[in-house]
């Protein structure tokens, strides 16, 4: 893999990395006694996320999966969530918060090596199963 392409990944990784440790970890080293349910599980994750996209910084073809998650996410509650608001003209404030951050998934689609996980995840056998 080109140096380019990799210094393109680990910018999609910082970008994933410091904006989700901004705005999850505070919350998940605050929270107050009450904090339970699914808002505990999502920044739960999404802390988790944020440590992993360090990793990603480190080892960036390795950690392309969680890019693929990411992308996968994010195109799937676009288009479940937020276009069918938009089109039948449901859109409240909080859908249009989640449905501008989600839209950031352009910045991830473009520094994915698309070729390079057709290779390995699609040309590539699997691992054996016994």
């Amino acid at each position: 893999m080109s140096l380019p392409r990799l210094y393109a990944l680990r910018f999609g990784y910082s970008l994933l990395a410091i904006f989700l440790a901004i705005e999850t970890w505070p919350v998940v080293l605050n929270h107050d006694s009450s904090w339970k349910g699914t808002e505990s599980l999502v920044y739960c994750i999404l802390a988790a996320i944020s440590l992993l996209a360090f990793v990603g910084l480190r080892h960036p073809v390795t950690m392309l999966p969680l890019l693929l998650f990411e992308s996968a996410w994010k195109l799937i509650w676009l288009s479940a969530v937020a276009l069918p608001a938009w089109l039948s003209d449901r859109m409240d404030d909080e859908t249009w918060g989640y449905t501008t951050s989600s839209l950031l998934v352009v910045i991830f689609l473009a520094v994915v090596p698309w070729p390079h996980v057709y290779r390995q995840y699609v040309l590539t056998p699997g691992e054996r199963w016994r």
